[in-house]
């Protein structure tokens, strides 16, 4: 739990040369060792050396950033902690890890200017998606079953947002001269919305899979349908060193707008409440923080 970090350095161990006590920075929770096969291939989420978390608050296998101090391990330190520049509060610095694993997505599409994309699903992750698309130069449709995630989408680039109820696909189709969508991200859970994201992309288009993380979660597909138009299946995972630079510079320099994404602030002592809040998707809810202060507002 709390894999998204930002914090202040309290100690330093003796044998590091990075960093100093007082210093603001955002963790990475794990990083590749840059050498084995997976590295080498670009592949960096399936390197063994990144499937080892580098933080921790004192207990296993859990770890993460819930916690008033965090332990991070030396290899972290050297090549997954960036500095927070003066003015950027924690809150909004804690977004450079999932602006990561966003951009990476993005890449691995191969959005390109003037294409259009869309994105299914708007919760917190579909709108950096939308943003990211957007920053690339592309078109965005969104869909969503929420009115308040699809305002949200209007607000932060969407050029058109479809709810979900509606017949997206046709729509889409409409708006592209019967084509369908170059590329759909799938930024959502269940068999109806990965139906959408295939459905919408037109033929030799790409979908790519990011909301399924978890061994499990089961969609079914026609492949001969998907082999006769030639639509490419991508999925993307976690987080790339290739664009841990370029997602630090899109936060920072509120390039990506993620403090709009904030809808609840909690205290440690309420962790519990706040991962019962982030856990049920519903209107007004998009991004939940936990704060180490205490009375921290919601």
């Amino acid at each position: 739990f709390g894999h998204e970090i930002a914090g202040t350095v309290a100690r330093r161990g003796s044998a590091l040369t990075r960093f100093r006590e007082g210093d603001r920075v955002v963790l990475h929770h794990h990083v590749p060792c840059r050498s084995c096969f997976y590295c080498r291939a670009g592949a960096y989420a399936q390197c063994e050396a990144f499937k080892r978390n580098g933080t921790t608050a004192g207990f296993e296998p859990a770890g993460g950033g819930f916690a008033e101090y965090v332990r991070t391990m030396d290899w972290i330190v050297e090549r997954g902690v960036i500095p927070i520049p003066d003015g950027v509060p924690a809150e909004v610095a804690a977004f450079v890890e999932p602006v990561n694993t966003c951009l990476k997505a993005v890449r691995k599409a191969r959005v390109a200017r003037g294409e259009t994309i869309l994105v299914v699903g708007q919760g917190a992750i579909g709108l950096l998606l939308t943003q990211l698309c957007r920053w690339a130069g592309a078109e965005v449709l969104a869909s969503d079953a929420l009115p308040d995630r699809l305002e949200a989408s209007r607000r932060l680039g969407a050029t058109t947002v479809l709810p979900a109820s509606s017949d997206v696909v046709k729509e889409v189709r409409a708006l592209t001269g019967g084509r369908g969508a170059d590329c759909t991200f799938l930024a959502a859970l269940g068999p109806a919305p990965f139906k959408q994201a295939v459905d919408a992309a037109r033929p030799g288009g790409r979908i790519i899979v990011f909301a399924a993380t978890s061994p499990g979660e089961d969609a079914t597909v026609d492949l001969g349908a998907l082999c006769a138009a030639e639509k490419e299946l991508l999925t993307s995972y976690s987080a790339s060193v290739e664009v841990q630079d370029l997602a630090a510079q899109l936060v920072f320099g509120r390039e990506i707008k993620v403090q709009e994404l904030i809808t609840h602030r909690f205290s440690l002592a309420e962790a519990p409440r706040a991962v019962e809040v982030a856990s049920r998707p519903a209107a007004g809810v998009l991004k939940v923080v936990l704060q180490a202060d205490a009375g921290a507002g919601r």
